[in-house]
């Protein structure tokens, strides 16, 4: 009856382990292939394997970037890729989701081979594999690549 139970026992152990072990597909899809984040003020971004990008919400758009073909203020998203090659686009970044991360500040965040830093200052943003990214202020204002 023991090594009946002890069989019984260890099988559900094993069972158990198994179950809540994690898998390498398993992190594959505990994200979406776009990450959304929200940062703090009027900035947002979005992280996904090929590039990182951050939108200044509002009319203005960033400072700091070239003026818009509409000529109503400047261009809303700066865009870093896995490469290191820095952009500025137009367009926005998508529209907001129910998956969309809020940060906290101090606590680092790890998406698609990406780190991000919500700091008092701003947001960093780094790939992981080469430590190419941009640095955004807290306002928006001004936008540093790396």
């Amino acid at each position: 009856m023991r090594r009946q139970s002890a069989a019984v026992i260890g099988m559900v152990a094993t069972f158990m382990s198994a179950a809540f072990t994690p898998s390498a597909s398993a992190d594959l899809e505990a994200y979406p292939p776009n990450q959304y984040l929200l940062t703090t003020g009027n900035v947002r971004c979005v992280v996904s394997a090929e590039r990182a990008a951050c939108e200044r919400m509002g009319p203005e758009g960033f400072p700091a970037a070239p003026a818009n073909q509409s000529g109503g203020g400047h261009w809303h998203v700066a865009a870093v890729d896995a490469d290191g090659k820095f952009s500025w686009d137009e367009a926005g970044i998508g529209p907001s989701t129910s998956q969309e991360i809020v940060l906290v500040n101090g606590q680092p965040y790890h998406f698609h081979d990406w780190t991000l830093l919500l700091t008092t200052e701003g947001t960093r943003l780094s790939n992981d594999a080469n430590t190419h990214g941009m640095n955004v202020s807290i306002d928006g204002t001004v936008v540093t690549p790396y």
